[in-house]
């Protein structure tokens, strides 16, 4: 049984974090304090950035897929109220999330058996149906995955010059063969190209193909650049183009991996670091795009007075577009350097700064939270999530960023307790929760919610 904290002042009745709307309400956990306290809700309403922590083993993973999964639940549910569609995207390093197309059983395997025990043990709980997809980059899969995996492709003209660079690991500026592939990408997506006097013409739906084709019969190119630094690039460009990953110049359409009421995890573990990067990079950009586009339809059909054909026109078209969405990744420290001028980076923060105008919400969990995004994008965050730490530099990042007021006392037993010691302190599934919007007059402890789906975290 998780320990139960004796913290003032007393926190009474039910807690919702997050929005006041109480459109897309998410059963998060329960009180872990003394008091008369009960459950405690996230409404995620409106558009919202998440960060949460903590250390391996916290449960901060689990903890992580348990609120998601009450995005994509049917439509009656005891752990969710929600009037909207939206869209939950999980970018998945380390293969653990896949396990979400598993609902627990009390009579399937040991490891599944457990976990449903975990739920049997919370009041008027019962295993929901949750809508999730698993997807694998495509070219690697293995024979032992589960058969419900989707192949997902690499939009390959939704890569820029940078991202060419790093895949090639070059530089644009500094190196040659960095400024060879930045000429050809501008000459194959903007400018055209000359083949032995025929004029190319510049396509933005590029493939691998026309990249390799401009390097080797461009005119400029073969005149300015030498033989060895032609081939330098052409070699890697082909080796990424026999791969199936890159075998399609659209790729997998955003429509198909973002889908309302479904969570959606794309697993990223079996790819080398660059590109597992440069694939979060450009998931990332092609999402705010797509959105950027959708919410000026949702801005037009809501406030333009429209004759019923624009109407309908703007209907089809806002259709072809994804909805609301949740952009989840776990252990955010894998998939986004820290280096302020990576691609992934500047698109991380743009998504952070930006995202909320276009109906875009980021839900990051993290063993680090120092230096997990910039400070200019922390200051969007409005709700944290705290499992149990125990280097002092991370507790006082946490505890410098937390929205509410801290309680005037904190007691274990007979032992009082700061707020740092009260983070070492927690058990593995409870959290310090903090949000800019609250019914409690400050922090609060929870334990987080059971999973209805099995949890692929623990070690096998």
């Amino acid at each position: 049984m998780a320990q139960i904290f004796d913290i003032e002042p007393r926190v009474n009745g039910d807690v919702y974090l997050g929005d006041k709307r109480r459109k897309a309400v998410i059963l998060a956990g329960k009180l872990a304090e003394k008091g008369t306290g009960g459950r405690v809700y996230f409404d995620g309403s409106d558009n919202f950035v998440v960060l949460e922590v903590g250390k391996r083993g916290s449960g901060k993973s689990y903890g992580m897929g348990s609120l998601l999964e009450g995005f994509a639940t049917s439509e009656v549910s005891k752990i969710t109220s929600k009037k909207d569609n939206r869209a939950v995207l999980l970018l998945d390093p380390l293969d653990i999330h896949w396990t979400a197309v598993l609902p627990l059983s009390a009579d399937g395997p040991e490891v599944l058996q457990r976990q449903h025990k975990v739920l049997a043990a919370w009041p008027d709980l019962e295993v929901e149906n949750i809508n999730a997809t698993v997807w694998v980059p495509a070219g690697f899969g293995w024979e032992v995955d589960h058969p419900a995996f989707r192949e997902y492709y690499m939009p390959v003209s939704a890569l820029d010059a940078d991202d060419w660079a790093l895949l090639l690991q070059t530089d644009l500026l500094l190196e040659t063969r960095g400024r060879l592939i930045h000429e050809a990408f501008q000459k194959v997506t903007i400018m055209g190209w000359d083949d032995a006097g025929v004029a190319q013409q510049p396509r933005v739906d590029y493939s691998i193909q026309d990249l390799i084709d401009c390097i080797s019969n461009d005119t400029e190119i073969q005149q300015f650049y030498h033989r060895e630094t032609i081939r330098s690039v052409i070699q890697p460009l082909k080796a990424y183009g026999r791969m199936p990953l890159f075998s399609a110049r659209e790729g997998t359409p955003m429509t198909e991996l973002v889908r309302g009421g479904t969570l959606s995890v794309l697993s990223l573990g079996r790819l080398g670091e660059d590109l597992r990067t440069v694939l979060t990079t450009t998931v990332v950009r092609k999402l705010r795009k797509d959105r950027m586009v959708a919410s000026q339809i949702s801005r037009r059909l809501a406030l333009q007075k429209l004759d019923d054909a624009t109407r309908e026109e703007l209907n089809q078209e806002l259709a072809r577009h994804v909805p609301r969405t949740i952009l989840a990744i776990d252990e955010a420290q894998i998939l986004m350097p820290q280096k302020s001028t990576s691609p992934a980076r500047r698109a991380l923060d743009s998504f952070v700064l930006e995202g909320r105008n276009y109906g875009l919400s980021l839900w990051l969990a993290t063993q680090r939270p120092k230096g997990a995004i910039s400070d200019a994008a922390a200051s969007q965050i409005d709700t944290f999530i705290v499992h149990r730490l125990s280097v002092n530099e991370d507790i006082n990042a946490v505890c410098s960023l937390l929205q509410n007021a801290q309680p005037e006392k904190i007691r274990k037993g007979s032992s009082q307790l700061e707020i740092g010691d009260l983070i070492r302190s927690l058990d593995v599934g409870q959290a310090i929760i903090s949000s800019a919007t609250s019914d409690a007059p400050r922090l609060i402890v929870a334990t987080i919610r059971p999973r209805m789906v099995a949890h692929g975290g623990e070690a096998f």
